[in-house]
């Protein structure tokens, strides 16, 4: 696996972890108490989940990127 198909993987998990966001947040306004706090506890998981594989694709994209030449 080249680190430019490890970054697409990370891509597209970060894809998957948002449309599952995408999923939970209506219930927003709809649970009340002790199943609010969980579902936004859920959602803080899946949000840093997200954060972490768009960082991380984003460092293999351009992995090579800031490479010095030493002549």
């Amino acid at each position: 696996m080249t680190i430019d198909e490890l970054a697409n993987e990370y891509e597209i998990q970060y894809k998957i972890v948002c449309a599952k966001m995408d999923g939970l947040k209506p219930l927003l306004s709809i649970y009340s108490g002790e199943d609010l706090l969980l579902l936004r506890k859920k959602l803080k998981i899946y949000y840093d989940m997200a954060c972490e594989c768009k960082r991380i694709s984003n460092l293999l994209l351009h992995y090579y990127d800031e490479e010095e030449t030493y002549d």
